[in-house]
């Protein structure tokens, strides 16, 4: 009996022991947590547009009814889309967006242009992206830690894992899922599981940060397409969430009725 009870406190303090390594490596150190202090809090990129372009410009995209394409997160005028791509392109009508006709939230990196605000706890940051209609939270696990998703595991938003890079921010995120929107949603250019976004956060001084992104997808672009963006430091408060109800249906109904081409009449 002395034995057994031997045996299974040495096993007890042996799974302490570990549980105690995993969560001490999990922890930000006094250098890491001096790194990741200056980006948090909430930063606005204002009104400028990816590389000093403002909002609105879709590289002359028009929709299927002629009419110019607005207000697109990117610089879609360079983007390095390939022969697929383009076919796409060809393909899209707006009764296909899951993020006008069906409610669904805005990938990655388009909802990078938005709003941001940072939050840091052990072992991952915490970003938040109020845009409309949603409330986007995401988790970036740091220092290795978070889950190990199953081969062919994949999630809307991705799994993004953080690092240092000298004092540069890098965050990486892959495992998505396709989307139709999953590229630019303004366009409505869609991406696949191959998509990668890296996203470096450089600090300029104490109240500006640039952001630059390089957006990998093979399937849809010939290229990884790099732009970037300037935010404002906007504060420590945190963003207020604005969660909006959206009806699916209620969506779907109004897109069907309102939008006046039928590009393909017998789907709905």
């Amino acid at each position: 009996m002395t034995g057994t009870r031997h045996a299974t406190c040495v096993t007890a303090l042996a799974f302490a022991a570990l549980m105690l390594a995993a969560s001490q490596a999990a922890a930000q150190t006094d250098e890491e947590f001096d790194k990741i202090f200056p980006f948090l809090g909430q930063w606005d990129p204002g009104i400028s547009g990816p590389d000093g372009q403002d909002r609105g410009n879709c590289g002359g995209r028009v929709g299927e009814n002629g009419e110019k394409l607005v207000n697109c997160t990117m610089p879609v005028g360079r983007l390095p889309l390939n022969s697929r791509g383009e076919a796409w392109m060809k393909y899209v009508d707006q009764l296909q967006s899951p993020t006008q006709a069906d409610c669904a939230q805005i990938a990655f990196p388009a909802v990078l242009a938005e709003n941001l605000f940072i939050s840091a706890y052990p072992g991952r940051l915490i970003t938040e992206h109020p845009s409309n209609p949603w409330h986007l939270t995401r988790t970036v696990w740091m220092n290795q830690a978070g889950p190990t998703p199953l081969p062919g595991e994949l999630f809307q938003h991705g799994l993004s894992r953080g690092r240092f890079d000298g004092n540069d921010l890098i965050i990486e995120t892959d495992h998505f899922t396709f989307d139709p929107d999953g590229l630019e949603d303004h366009m409505h250019m869609a991406s696949s599981v191959r998509k990668k976004v890296t996203e470096r956060y450089r600090l300029i001084d104490d109240n500006s940060m640039r952001l630059i992104i390089t957006l990998d997808d093979p399937t849809f672009l010939t290229r990884p397409f790099v732009y970037a963006f300037m935010f404002n430091k906007a504060g420590a408060n945190g963003p207020r969430q604005g969660w909006r109800q959206c009806d699916a249906d209620s969506a779907r109904r109004e897109q069907e009725f309102a939008y006046p081409v039928k590009k393909y009449p017998d789907a709905r």
